[in-house]
């Protein structure tokens, strides 16, 4: 295997583990110091027949990459949102940065084995007020949503991850596992000392090249420890699997790609006031998503991707029925130069939530750029 195809490859196995963040893409061998930036705001809007709840995010993420050396890289990220959520007598807001993220990797054995680490550094805003901001946050959270930023500041963190790939025939596979470590911080205004959960995660990957074509699945299981507050037990998420297949089809210029996912999640842990068990049940559903995208180039340097996505979401067992999200977007992305891109995007919602008792819409609008130096 061509050395820099499966350097992209194992990073492309840790950009799994540590989520879909624009900070965390492959490596590319030679690439120059890139940075880019997107502005995103996001409507949703909730109805359950007596009461009508609005959601609204502006968010500004910023990542980017500089090269440190030969086959190592240092990636980064942090965002800035404002939240509000009103129903129809009170309104409520949230608005902050978010923390800084960076990731250092490194490559080794002749790209057969790549190594990262990452620190979560506590900029972003945490102290939350109970009263006005909770609120907002509580439905940030939620999976029936789709919001592009769900929380701000957390305590310090660090992360380790190794990564392996190799070879056989036209099949590459590999093997990635993460430790992500989770310190204390102020959840909210005059509450304790919240210390989450710490997570490991084990990734195995494979796919498959033709000529025209491209089949790949990821495999993740994650588990967590017990999150504490000021040293008890309060909470314990549950085991969960994560399994995806896609694929893209390159023909005549137009690339026309699927995805498809489920995620199965078993029963939390909650505790009481003194660290006893107060319960095991399930807090949030199984999610099965599939989706689909077609790119090509309507101009010389103008490439356009229409996309819809379809996701399903199972009752927990506190009372919440299932949820279907249907999303429908364009994206637009112009080429100034070799080293410059611009992207403007759209995208529509509408679902249910609680077996049909929430009606749900929304959009997302979205600009960006891409500079490398």
């Amino acid at each position: 295997m061509h050395r820099s195809v499966r350097l992209a490859f194992i990073v492309t196995l840790l950009s799994v583990l540590l989520g879909a963040s624009a900070a965390f893409s492959q490596i590319v061998q030679g690439q120059p110091l890139t940075t880019g930036g997107r502005i995103i705001f996001s409507h949703f809007s909730l109805d359950n027949g007596t009461q009508k709840i609005e959601i609204d995010q502006f968010a500004i993420p910023v990542s980017g990459m500089i090269p440190l050396r030969d086959n190592t890289e240092m990636r980064f990220f942090i965002a800035n949102t404002s939240n509000d959520l009103s129903d129809a007598t009170d309104e409520y807001s949230v608005n902050g940065l978010g923390d800084f993220r960076v990731q250092v990797s490194q490559s080794l054995k002749e790209d057969k084995f790549l190594i990262s680490a990452g620190v979560n550094i506590p900029t972003g805003k945490t102290k939350l007020d109970a009263a006005n901001e909770f609120p907002v946050m509580s439905y940030l959270s939620q999976n029936y949503i789709d919001m592009p930023i769900r929380r701000l500041g957390e305590g310090p963190g660090f992360n380790l991850l190794i990564g392996a790939a190799q070879a056989w025939g036209e099949i590459r596979y590999g093997m990635t596992a993460m430790f992500q470590m989770y310190g204390k911080y102020k959840a909210y205004d005059g509450g304790g000392d919240y210390d989450p959960g710490d997570l490991f995660s084990v990734s195995v990957n494979a796919d498959r090249r033709w000529e025209s074509l491209i089949l790949g699945f990821n495999g993740i299981f994650s588990t967590y420890s017990t999150d504490k507050l000021d040293g008890k037990k309060i909470f314990a998420q549950s085991d969960q699997f994560d399994l995806r297949l896609n694929g893209v089809y390159r023909a005549g210029g137009v690339d026309i790609a699927g995805m498809m996912q489920f995620i199965n999640r078993g029963r939390n842990t909650r505790y009481d006031s003194l660290g006893a068990l107060y319960d095991q049940l399930k807090f949030y559903g199984n999610e099965f998503a599939v989706g689909t995208s077609v790119s090509f180039m309507a101009a010389e340097a103008l490439s356009l991707t229409p996309a819809a996505e379809f996701r399903f979401i199972g009752g927990n067992e506190y009372g919440f029925e299932k949820s279907n999200l249907m999303g429908f977007g364009l994206e637009a992305q112009y080429r100034f130069s070799e080293m410059l891109d611009a992207v403007l995007g759209y995208k529509l919602y509408t679902g249910k939530a609680d077996n049909s008792g929430i009606d749900i819409g929304g959009y997302q609008l979205t600009a960006g750029f891409t500079a490398g130096f």
